[in-house]
């Protein structure tokens, strides 16, 4: 889980990027700690498509991991929802913002990250709370109209902290898709 000293760790000398890496070591963790072995396979697949997703940028396998009829919904901020795939996605919408995304860096291990403080899993669903971390470039930010904080400039890195909460429901052993949750309150800070 996220810790109060991981969320300060950044006010010093500005914020540290995201680092996905800390994320799939949650999911391993939890892993090890179930004695349910459907559990662990949800889980699993959960790593194979963050894996896939953010580390390896592999489409073929990141939809893999999702049923033909996957459906994502987006909910919170509009600006979130729109870069998303607007407030309902499916097969092929989610399939495109996942091939852009991976294409424009939003989708690198330094780029991304999620802090989890609380974890919830059924035999139907997993579902977390907590805070995503996106590292985005200050020309990708004054283009859509972010003031940029810290007397920032658009050849500045900067990171995005917001609450977020997700449900990945699944099916047949296969993600269903995903319902987020953003704030749009989120912090920007310029990264160290």
């Amino acid at each position: 889980m996220a810790t109060v000293e991981q969320r300060e760790e950044s006010t010093t000398t500005g914020a540290r990027l995201p680092d996905m890496a800390r994320f799939i070591d949650f999911l391993e963790a939890r892993k090890a700690e179930t004695k349910n072995p459907r559990h662990a396979a949800m889980i699993d697949l959960l790593i194979e498509h963050s894996v896939a997703e953010v580390r390896d940028h592999d489409i073929e396998r990141t939809m893999a991991t999702l049923v033909d009829d996957c459906v994502y919904h987006n909910y919170g901020d509009p600006g979130a929802i729109a870069r998303n795939g607007g407030p309902v996605a499916y097969r092929d919408a989610v399939r495109a913002n996942y091939l852009e995304n991976m294409a424009n860096g939003s989708l690198d291990m330094d780029g991304l990250e999620v802090e989890i403080d609380h974890f919830f899993i059924s035999d139907e669903a997993i579902a977390w709370d907590g805070y995503v971390r996106l590292r985005l470039p200050g020309a990708a930010l004054a283009e859509t109209g972010v003031a940029l904080p810290d007397g920032g400039t658009a050849d500045d890195v900067f990171v995005l902290t917001a609450r977020q909460a997700i449900v990945i429901p699944f099916r047949d052993g296969l993600m269903v898709g995903e319902d987020f949750y953003l704030d749009g309150q989120g912090t920007w800070e310029k990264a160290a």
